[in-house]
């Protein structure tokens, strides 16, 4: 996948009005608290309730696996700097985002610069199940 077409993707991120919130009502979710939820597991995002991607945080390691809705996988590193994730998808470049809560929900808010956007995606599970890149995901 080349960079441009990340880039698209990630405009591709519901506007957090249709989410009923925005960035400046969200609560950082504690690097020690995303570890302890995400380490050795799946998360699943979704946009507007479509799926968008599924991501794999391997445990012990700053490695992840991101498989997108058409089944493309990207292979990453992340790190955090309060408040920021940010992921390393080689030769794709970084993405930084803010894991917070709104309400009861679990969202993740694109940030440029620092700077929240109005971009931002739903959590909506976290699994066991192990990514299958190559065929669309269904999850």
């Amino acid at each position: 996948m080349e960079r441009p077409a990340l880039a698209a993707i990630l405009l591709l991120l519901a506007p957090c009005a249709a989410l009923g919130g925005s960035p400046s009502q969200a609560l950082d979710i504690p690097v020690e608290e995303w570890r302890a939820m995400a380490s050795g597991r799946t998360v699943t995002y979704r946009i507007d309730g479509d799926l968008w991607a599924l991501e794999h945080y391997f445990p012990g390691t700053d490695r992840v696996q991101l498989q997108l809705h058409d089944g493309t996988c990207l292979d990453g590193t992340w790190d955090y700097q309060a408040p920021h994730y940010c992921f390393h998808w080689g030769g794709q470049g970084t993405s930084c985002f803010r894991h917070a809560r709104i309400g009861s929900a679990i969202v993740v808010i694109q940030t440029e610069a620092g700077v929240d956007t109005p971009l931002m995606q739903d959590v909506t599970a976290v699994s066991d199940a192990p990514l299958a890149c190559g065929p669309a995901a269904t999850s």
